[in-house]
């Protein structure tokens, strides 16, 4: 099967009229019980058909929905089918599949490529000459299933991992299913999600070339063991990088990691100076741990374009001067100038307006440290001060939104301390909200500028950071040095695209 024929059909995969779950149960701690789950609980509206032989559930539903003993006495022609029986009950549910005229299949079951005895080698071989000889395509075998949210009245859900996410233009790729389960999870807005598993039918390259159409994917994040087609990747990469960033993890990099590959999904894990020197070429950008890949993903989608200047111009502004020096030196280190006011235009005039607001002793010149003044709407005058004056291409500075999670989280040791802790509690409550408004309504109120927040919380699920989220504004939960890292590969991209585009 070419490559214009798989996009065909991923089309009806990624957007099905229908669904059927062969292996469907009522069984809660079944994997057939999850993936049904997960289709449900998403907000997949259109029709979804329970398949099941077993006699118990004639004439039954499962969670609402009506279960046929096959796919043939389903009442119409299916689009897509999940398959989660026992291994050895696959290759006849692609045979019964074909059989139906369905051409788009998602496999749970693990058992095939990644099982290295020769029984299992055959088993898989059948599976893919059945599915080749049928035109059928399919995902894993050994997958947690796909996600997508091309038709945002009805997203789909099949898979099994924990995750809920918001539709949105992320589409993202994971060799492995519980690192995928967490990225859609930290990241929430998913345009499409694959857990590819072991790729015996459409692999890694089939879906970044789907992506790469459509035209709603803004972002592409991969999670990635090992290509089965590095050459057919480099030329994809080439020509989508100019137009949307990829974000590439590359995990198996050591002896130990790569025999854990070939053992997870069958993948060959390659040489980490060969894709280093890949990403170079073609633009991809390089993420060196999961943190990293999570914030590279969610800075290409809320700060790109950059600024054109080189280096960028930072301003930093905090309550406290060990902050500011430290985020100074991370700053160098990742090729950002810490902008000196006293000898760039526009300097001097605004160390003299900062200069209003704060004691003699404040170190007029930038980084701004405001010596723990009380005044918590200062923060927001001077920023506001710092994006006017055209010194700047990004402020970095702390948010206030996460300090309550800090407070929250403090054991007093007696009665007085309960007591403090009590009005510590109440005053940052009754500031939170303004605080929050304020910091969103200055980026929205200079969309050319940016603004990068460092929080007092980590987690990229904390409630608090949500409103920052909805609205593209990039936090940083705790984690300052990632901050400077993320920003200097997304601007080695941006100088990237700008020279290709010359």
């Amino acid at each position: 099967m070419n490559t214009e024929e798989k996009l065909e059909l991923m089309k009806v995969m990624f957007n099905p009229k229908n669904i059927a779950v062969v292996g469907a149960t009522d069984n809660i701690i079944k994997i057939g019980s999850f993936v049904l789950g997960s289709v449900l609980s998403c907000g997949f509206t259109k029709k979804i058909y329970a398949v099941n032989p077993k006699p118990r559930y004639n004439n039954k539903k499962i969670m609402g929905i009506d279960v046929y003993p096959t796919l043939a006495q389903c009442p119409e022609k299916i689009d897509l089918v999940g398959i989660v029986v026992p291994p050895n009950k696959v290759v006849d549910s692609i045979k019964q599949a074909i059989e139906n005229d369905i051409r788009a299949a998602v496999i749970i079951t693990a058992g095939f490529g990644e099982v290295k005895t020769e029984d299992r080698q055959d088993e898989n071989k059948e599976l893919v000459n059945v599915a080749e000889k049928g035109g059928l395509i399919f995902v894993g075998p050994n997958s947690m299933g796909i996600y997508s949210s091309e038709d945002k009245t009805s997203p789909l859900h099949l898979g099994f991992g924990f995750m809920i996410p918001a539709s949105g233009n992320i589409s993202i790729v994971s060799q492995s299913g519980t690192m995928g389960t967490v990225l859609c999870n930290a990241l929430q807005n998913i345009r499409y999600f694959v857990s590819s598993g072991n790729e015996a039918s459409l692999i890694l390259e089939d879906y970044l070339a789907y992506y790469a159409q459509d035209e709603q994917t803004k972002v592409i994040t991969l999670f990635v063991e090992g290509l089965r087609a590095g050459s057919r990747f480099k030329e994809i990469c080439t020509a989508i990088t100019k137009k949307k960033p990829i974000i590439f993890l590359k995990a198996g990099i050591t002896k130990s990691g790569a025999r854990a590959a070939s053992s997870h999904t069958g993948s060959i894990a390659g040489s980490l100076d060969i894709y280093k020197s890949v990403f170079k070429q073609t633009g991809v950008i390089h993420a060196e741990q999961l943190t990293e890949l999570i914030y590279l993903t969610k800075g290409a989608e809320y700060l790109l374009p950059l600024p054109k200047s080189d280096p960028l111009r930072a301003g930093i502004i905090s309550g406290g001067g060990g902050f500011v020096v430290h985020l100074t030196d991370l700053c160098e280190k990742n090729g950002i100038n810490v902008v000196d006011l006293t000898t760039v235009p526009n300097g001097p005039q605004l160390i003299e307006e900062i200069s209003n607001h704060l004691p003699f002793y404040w170190s007029r010149n930038n980084p701004v440290d405001l010596v723990a003044t009380r005044d918590f709407d200062l923060y927001k005058k001077i920023t506001e001060l710092m994006l006017k004056s055209e010194c700047f291409d990004i402020i970095i500075t702390l948010t206030s939104s996460g300090f309550i999670e800090t407070i929250k989280s403090l054991k007093p040791v007696n009665d007085y301390g309960k007591r403090m802790l009590a009005i510590m509690k109440q005053v940052m409550e009754q500031r939170l909200e303004k605080s929050i408004k304020d910091e969103i309504d200055l980026c929205l109120k200079y969309p050319d500028k940016k603004i990068i927040y460092i929080g007092f919380s980590s987690g990229f699920t904390n409630p608090v950071y949500e409103q920052y989220d909805k609205n593209k504004i990039m936090v940083f939960g705790g984690n300052p040095e990632l901050a400077t890292v993320v920003l200097r590969k997304l601007h080695d991209y941006q100088k990237f695209v700008n020279m290709k585009d010359q």
